[in-house]
C-alpha cells in the first residue's frame, strides 16, 4: 500500500528541523504527507498531491488539563477532522502539534487510515536518533 517516504537529506543531522514525507493510496486517493519534527513540536500536512492548505490547527497539552486544548489557526471551524486529529497527535507525542489536514471531511474511513498512517510515520520518526 505504501509508496514510500523519505527522510532528511545527509548532512541535515545538524539542523533543528527534521523533514519527512510519504504518500499512500487509500480507497484511490492519493495521500501525501510532510512532516518537521523539531525539538517539541510537530508541523504536519496531510493533503492530495494538488497540494493545497486550506486549514491548519494547533493543539497541546497545558498544566490545567489533562486533555491537549486546540485551537483553529487558518481554515474551518473547531470541529473539522483536523482539529480533533490535531488533539490526539498532541496527547500520543507529548509535543505541540500543528496539523492542516487538507483531505476530504466527507470520508471518515480516509481520516482514520490517514491517522494511522501518521502514527506509523510518527513512530519511526520518534525512534530515530535526535540532532545534537
Amino acid at each position: 500500500m505504501a509508496e514510500g517516504g523519505s527522510q532528511a537529506p545527509a548532512g541535515a543531522e545538524a539542523s533543528m528541523i527534521q523533514e519527512y514525507t510519504f504518500q499512500d493510496k487509500f480507497n484511490e486517493v492519493k495521500v501525501c504527507g510532510l512532516i518537521l519534527a523539531m525539538k517539541d513540536s510537530y508541523m504536519i500536512w496531510v493533503g492530495t498531491a494538488a497540494g493545497s492548505f486550506n486549514s491548519l490547527d494547533v493543539a497541546m497539552k497545558t498544566p490545567m488539563d489533562t486533555m491537549p486544548v486546540s485551537c483553529p489557526l487558518m481554515g474551518s471551524s473547531a470541529d473539522a477532522p483536523g482539529n480533533a486529529m490535531a488533539k490526539r497527535l498532541s496527547m500520543k507525542l507529548k509535543a505541540q502539534v500543528f496539523l492542516s489536514y487538507s483531505l476530504p471531511a466527507t470520508m471518515p474511513e480516509l481520516q482514520l487510515a490517514v491517522e494511522g498512517r501518521l502514527a506509523q510515520e510518527l513512530k519511526k520518526i520518534s525512534a530515530a536518533p535526535t540532532p545534537a
